[in-house]
């Protein structure tokens, strides 16, 4: 006869095991997730230079050269660090800078390479599309570059950046920065899930003014996930709340916007929801809040309507064209403004290329650009997210306390230096060999140092904020004149005392507690069998299979979770058949 010791036995191997099984299960999502993403180090190596080799029909790239603002894709393969994939699309992309090379003599587009456009299953180590930028506007290169480190140094979830050699049917295209799009794998990648709503405002509604309640009336949202489901988004609610009042932290991620405003602030990038664009910003709801994800950064370091655009210095926009998409502008290779309408003096005549080129940096406009007030060509009233925030004590405050952390920490001389000498010494054999670049060599370097680099910029950017903090410095701004709301500036004023470390409030959380499998029940184990030694069931994952945050600080991607949750199911299957078992023996009374 076979005893009740020798049966709990073998129930309690198997419960071992299952136990066992579990606990393991989230290295072998972690191992997933890596294999599911490695184009981060497959393909953004910051250490040296990617080569992009791009093979198309002659004839479908003479199209995309001569008709550059249809960004229509055309079939290709494409051949990364000596490893092809095929039938791939390409396109240009851009919005100012492609309507402006598109009216010059140069064919130095941005492109955009999607790897599953054409099949759905295909990817590059898990990267669905790649983003290679011209840097235009910038004669140093690495603007772009530098504002994404300075964004992921301030715990926010940022694109993945490096340079990459591009040359299309054996020709020397150019080098160009490889940015990763912000996609359902970047979501993935960063949030542990991309179950929610991505949206990329630009046009009618970028802004975040109330308009109604229609999400119609706001054509500029640009939905990017779950278009069929808006209905389910809190987005309505959220602008709600920043114009007309409530409790923001409902639908805001409060910390991780005065993250990104704090450090927008201090690179002076106005081409963005901060500048009268309204542009270049991503917004992330998970859960019912908002986040913010950076984006665009070539007209960072005062580079938008301060030295660039031709000197435009604080003058908005003709009357009209304030909400129009810029690349709407363009038709048929000539400027199409509304009737009557003029360009500002210095981009006259449609081509803004030599304009936006011809940069100086270092001007007292960006330098002492005024951190209370932190918009330009508009106000604060017009720009509801950034003023909801910054109307608020605690909320200035924490402001303060990033600005303070990003230019005594990051945006310091020393650190932009030791980027930008790092960058150089990667990319400066490309840079000489560039065909296509817009500007010079001499001017790249002018960038790397001296007293027009942008470390030069970033000390007394740094040096300015820091006395704005203080009060040593009041800015008298003009937008602030022109809107009674803004008064931080009135007057010299004493900044809050400031803590000297980051706080974890902005980088993702871990989950705070850990559940068995729903129905599983310690309490209630069959007689004489006990759980394995220093077991605690209120330690195990929570939520196993959802894409969550385990201890380890890892995501768990959606198709390692799908398998972690097959092994779950399995795992559960035998442990219920095992006490089945048990019952079994029980009953029929065996010894």
């Amino acid at each position: 006869m076979i005893s009740n010791k020798f049966v709990y036995s073998i129930m309690a191997g198997l419960i071992a095991l299952f136990l066992i099984v579990l606990m393991v299960l989230p290295n072998l999502g972690v191992e997933a997730k890596n294999d599911e993403f490695s184009y981060e180090t497959k393909l953004f190596n910051e250490k040296k230079v990617t080569t992009v080799d791009i093979e198309i029909n002659e004839e479908d790239w003479a199209d995309i050269l001569k008709n550059p603002n249809k960004e229509e894709y055309k079939e290709a393969s494409v051949t990364i660090n000596g490893e092809r994939i095929g039938n791939v699309a390409v396109r240009t992309k851009g919005n100012s800078s492609l309507m402006s090379v598109a009216n010059s003599d140069s064919n130095r587009y941005s492109l955009k390479i999607d790897f599953d456009h054409y099949d759905n299953t295909q990817s590059f180590y898990g990267l669905k599309k790649l983003n290679l930028n011209n840097n235009f506007s910038d004669t140093t290169q690495m603007k772009e570059y530098v504002s994404y480190e300075m964004m992921e140094s301030m715990g926010l979830a940022t694109p993945d950046h490096s340079y990459m050699n591009v040359t299309v049917n054996g020709e020397d295209y150019g080098l160009m920065l490889g940015v990763e799009a912000v996609d359902e794998t970047f979501l993935a990648k960063n949030y542990g899930s991309n179950d929610g709503f991505l949206y990329k405002p630009d046009g009618t509604g970028s802004d975040l003014k109330y308009i109604s309640s229609d999400i119609d009336d706001y054509s500029g949202l640009n939905p990017k996930t779950n278009e069929s489901n808006l209905d389910q988004s809190n987005i309505l609610d959220m602008i709600d709340v920043i114009n007309n009042g409530g409790d923001i932290e409902e639908y805001i991620d409060v910390d991780n916007m005065l993250r990104y405003f704090a450090t927008t602030t201090a690179l002076v990038s106005m081409d963005s929801y901060q500048g009268m664009m309204k542009h270049n910003y991503y917004l992330y709801e998970e859960d019912g809040k908002f986040s913010i994800i950076p984006w665009d950064y070539n007209m960072a370091f005062g580079g938008f309507s301060m030295g660039g655009m031709g000197d435009m210095g604080d003058r908005p926009m003709p009357e009209g064209m304030e909400n129009m998409d810029m690349s709407k502008l363009m038709e048929g290779g000539e400027m199409q403004l509304p009737e009557g309408q003029e360009l500002p003096e210095g981009i006259k005549g449609g081509n803004m290329l030599d304009a936006m080129t011809n940069e100086e940096i270092m001007t007292d406009e960006a330098i002492n650009f005024d951190i209370y007030n932190p918009v330009q060509s508009t106000t604060l009233e017009d720009r509801p997210l950034l003023n909801a925030l910054l109307e608020n004590e605690e909320y200035l405050a924490k402001y303060e306390k990033y600005l303070e952390e990003v230019s005594t920490k990051y945006f310091t001389e020393e650190n932009v230096s030791k980027i930008t000498r790092e960058v150089s010494a990667t990319i400066l054999t490309y840079v000489k060999a560039d065909p296509s670049k817009f500007t010079t060599t001499e001017q790249f370097l002018a960038g790397v140092s001296g007293e027009n680099s942008l470390a030069a910029f970033a000390g007394a950017r740094s040096e300015s904020i820091l006395k704005q903090l203080s009060g040593e410095l009041v800015i008298d701004s003009k937008s602030a004149e022109e809107d009674p709301q803004v008064d931080h500036n009135t007057e010299p004023k004493e900044s809050p005392p400031i803590q000297s470390t980051q706080d974890d409030s902005g980088q993702s959380e871990k989950s705070e507690g850990m559940k068995p499998p729903e129905g599983f029940d310690p309490e209630n184990m069959p007689e004489g069998m006990d759980l394995p030694e220093g077991f605690d069931p209120s330690k195990m994952p929570d939520g196993m299979g959802q894409g969550q945050m385990g201890d380890s600080g890892e995501n768990v991607d959606p198709v390692s979770s799908m398998k972690s949750l097959a092994l779950t199911l399995g795992s559960l299957l035998i442990l219920l058949l095992a006490i089945f078992g048990v019952k079994k023996f029980n009953r029929r009374g065996f010894r």
